[in-house]
């Protein structure tokens, strides 16, 4: 496809292979409608030639996840949409599209381009109209499960992977338990350094100590901020800790009081000059993120929990010379930056713990999240194979 990211080129020499032929059947977690789930088999077929199956090791768990559980699908659906594993089977076009073999490992993109548009062709193929999510378009870990073969998510053993799939090879040394932070993440790194134009020893501001909102944390020390101080509410704490562990200075913000003077004083006083907003973009908070910007700052927005209208001074944002920019997503680039730095430990965000969930036990982790009584730590992993002594070995 046309606006396909690069692939290195596959290597027999890349330290793993996998022979084990493709199994009959697997097992997946099927969301249901009415915000229900069960564990079912499906049968697997052969992958046709442009085409591919993922044997599924990791699969993170997402707001946007526990959003589409809550409201309650549509149709029975095979969720999941950070996944990680090894190539189990491809077909010869596939091969030579994704550049991949058996064996190898790999992140998957969420998204399903059409390939041909001109946001395809000029690389921003997270735009296309075929795969944006709030326009009904198509993406891993929402399409219905009756269509065959049902496995487009990965809350599953094994994953399909459609023509239209994006792969990104994953090197050896990337620890198992940071694999999954490779797409929210490089989320965060788009955010940070390119729609943010972080410069080395800016004072940055993150709003909301959740999934991306840590990893924004770890995108900031990776462009070397001075200052990151990071805001949550009371029932935050334990998130907040792992935010200190990154490095930044942690605020309470009580949600009557202040809580913009809590962070200037968190500064030292002074202003920031990023402000990343992960908190859903409430007009309450965008108006206290404004006033913390100093002249020439930047607020990103990231995706809102709901529409709705933020206010913004308009005339204080044309008196400092600041700039807010919404995101979404983000390009392949920020992908091998965020593996390339995971990779070699510069992320720091082994510091989150990491909670691992059996396939049996996503539905129930669904529910959980959606209810609020989730685990502190947000970095949350289905592995398929957990607890099972006949899972292949990673």
């Amino acid at each position: 496809m046309g606006g396909s990211p690069p692939i290195a080129p596959h290597s027999a020499a890349s330290g793993h292979t996998d022979t084990a032929p493709l199994p009959e059947a697997a097992r997946a977690s099927v969301a249901l409608p009415g915000a229900r789930s069960e564990l079912r088999t499906f049968p697997l077929r052969a992958a046709g030639p442009g085409e591919g199956w993922l044997r599924v090791t990791a699969s993170g768990i997402c707001g946007t996840d526990v959003g589409l559980f809550h409201r309650g699908v549509a149709a029975e659906t095979v969720l999941g949409h950070h996944v990680v594993g090894r190539i189990a089977a491809v077909g010869p076009e596939a091969a030579h599209r994704w550049k991949v073999g058996p064996g190898d490992r790999v992140v998957v993109e969420e998204y399903l381009p059409c390939g041909e548009c001109p946001r395809c062709a000029s690389g921003a193929y997270r735009l296309c109209p075929q795969t944006d999510l709030w326009g009904g378009g198509r993406r891993i870990g929402t399409v219905p499960a009756d269509e065959d073969p049902a496995l487009f998510g990965g809350n599953a053993e094994f994953m399909f992977l459609p023509e239209n799939a994006v792969l990104h090879r994953l090197p050896e040394r990337l620890p198992e338990e940071l694999a999954a932070w490779v797409l929210p993440y490089a989320n965060a790194v788009d955010w940070v350094l390119r729609a943010g134009r972080l410069a080395a020893g800016e004072n940055v501001v993150v709003l909301g100590p959740g999934y991306h909102g840590l990893a924004v944390t770890a995108a900031a020390r990776l462009g070397e901020a001075g200052k990151v101080v990071v805001v949550g509410l009371p029932r935050d704490a334990e998130r907040l800790g792992m935010a200190e562990a990154l490095g930044a200075t942690a605020v309470t913000a009580e949600e009557s009081g202040d809580w913009g003077a809590a962070v200037r004083a968190a500064l030292g006083g002074g202003s920031c000059d990023l402000v990343v907003d992960t908190s859903g973009s409430a007009p309450g908070v965008v108006d206290v993120a404004v006033d913390l910007l100093g002249h020439g700052g930047r607020l990103v927005l990231t995706t809102p929990k709901q529409p709705a209208a933020v206010p913004a001074d308009s005339a204080a944002m044309i008196r400092r010379c600041l700039t807010l920019t919404a995101v979404r997503g983000r390009p392949p680039e920020a992908i091998d930056r965020a593996i390339a730095s995971l990779a070699d430990g510069t992320s720091g965000l082994e510091h989150v713990p990491t909670v691992d969930v059996p396939l049996d036990e996503a539905g129930d982790m669904l529910t959980r999240l959606a209810s609020g009584s989730g685990p502190s730590s947000p970095h949350i992993v289905v592995r398929p194979g957990l607890g099972r002594p006949d899972a292949h070995p990673l």
